[in-house]
């Protein structure tokens, strides 16, 4: 095991000394939760369940007249195989090992390993290698992502300190304002570096969210919020101290990025920016931007920014509804309408991200349609169509292109 595994196990470890009061539990055993079983020991106070996530792309591209495009394939996105539980009531943990990847090149790493304590009422403190809650895009499970990728932008901001499999350690709160059903979500870490991609073991950072769902009424929610990250310690490995920011195009079925700002001899980097989300009866909107700032070691500072807003309506059945937990929107209940089987929701979503300075680097932008079949609670289908442009610095041509990419995804 490595360095940097061992640092995220240390750390999901380090809050397991608390013991809380002991409570009536059910009986010892395995018990049934439809195909999930789950073992309960100790009168409850040991809990254990398996959990197991397949998402199975295809991808193809077209339109592409400038030669060296991006190329079309299959991917098996996420295969994830863990566990997860409490201990001793009041601590959770998950163990999830990642048998799928970003790209059809990109198999086999310790996707999450993570102990929280929730004893403290309306708070969690969390720690280990997880996924934070920070920009909407990470906040809330995967599985509830309405479209095959996330946005540009989230990644972009997210690979600072944030994003997935990360190193970490924080709280996550959440509460009431007042008496006319507003509510707050806020969340703060500090953060190392990502289980999956090499650095030096000295990578540090910070990062946060808070949102208010400053109107609630039957038909109406208005919620606004602030993002941010700080890269305080790059920690690159090999080579010199850099950042580099680049992404795919919210497709993963070719590992080529031609959004790339290429490696920038760095020693921090930050981004920040605000959110908005609403639902209008059964319209479900939202947009994010974020600066993103680079503190150069020599020559000016480079300042990039990007952003997306997205729309969301079901088709059949019931609109998306906020979870209280992540300030976020979940996907709809598949509870059918009509004779049709679960639910149906049509989104679309345009975004952008200009990572161009001087001579070098990109701008890219997508617009982006999305159509998802829920069947069932733990199956989603999902038919999604691109158009999107690459302009390069320096003069180059624009590189356009045209996707269409197929998801079947199972979540136990």
């Amino acid at each position: 095991m490595s360095s940097r595994h061992r640092f995220a196990l240390t750390l999901a470890l380090a809050l397991s000394s608390a013991v809380p009061a002991a409570r009536a539990e059910e009986a010892d055993g395995v018990r049934w939760n439809g195909a999930v079983p789950t073992l309960r020991l100790a009168e409850g106070g040991f809990t254990l369940r398996p959990t197991l996530r397949l998402d199975a792309d295809a991808g193809s591209f077209f339109g592409q007249e400038e030669p060296g495009g991006y190329r079309s394939g299959v991917n098996i996105r996420r295969g994830r195989l863990g566990a997860r539980g409490t201990i001793l009531r009041d601590f959770s943990y998950t163990f999830t090992w990642e048998f799928g990847g970003s790209t059809p090149n990109d198999y086999g790493n310790l996707f999450e390993a993570q102990i929280a304590y929730a004893g403290i009422e309306g708070a969690t403190i969390r720690a280990g290698a997880f996924t934070l809650q920070h920009l909407p895009d990470f906040a809330g499970p995967s599985f509830d992502l309405p479209f095959l990728e996330r946005a540009l932008i989230s990644n972009v901001a997210g690979s600072l300190a944030s994003g997935t499999s990360r190193a970490a350690i924080g709280v996550e709160g959440n509460g009431a304002v007042g008496g006319a059903g507003a509510r707050w979500n806020a969340s703060a870490y500090a953060t190392g570096g990502v289980a999956s991609t090499p650095d030096d073991e000295r990578q540090r950072g910070f990062a946060g969210r808070a949102v208010l769902l400053a109107v609630d009424r039957p038909g109406v929610q208005l919620q606004f919020g602030l993002d941010g990250a700080v890269q305080l310690h790059p920690g690159t490995s090999p080579g010199p101290e850099s950042v580099r920011l680049r992404d795919y195009p919210e497709l993963r079925v070719d590992s080529r990025r031609f959004l790339d700002s290429a490696s920038i001899r760095a020693g921090s980097a930050w981004a920040a920016g605000p959110e908005a989300s609403a639902r209008l009866g059964p319209v479900t909107l939202e947009g994010v931007w974020q600066r993103v700032a680079v503190d150069a070691a020599s020559g000016p500072d480079p300042r990039f920014e990007g952003w997306y807003v997205q729309a969301l309506v079901p088709l059949v059945g019931a609109p998306r509804e906020r979870s209280a937990e992540s300030g976020t929107w979940k996907r709809p209940a598949p509870r059918g309408e009509g004779g049709f089987p679960g639910a149906l929701e049509l989104g679309a979503r345009y975004s952008t991200v200009d990572l161009r300075q001087g001579a070098q680097g990109s701008r890219q932008s997508i617009l982006t349609a999305v159509l998802n079949w829920y069947p069932t609670e733990r199956l989603r289908l999902a038919a999604q169509y691109e158009n999107g442009r690459t302009a390069v610095a320096g003069g180059g041509p624009d590189q356009d292109f045209q996707a269409v990419g197929l998801r079947a995804a199972f979540n136990l």
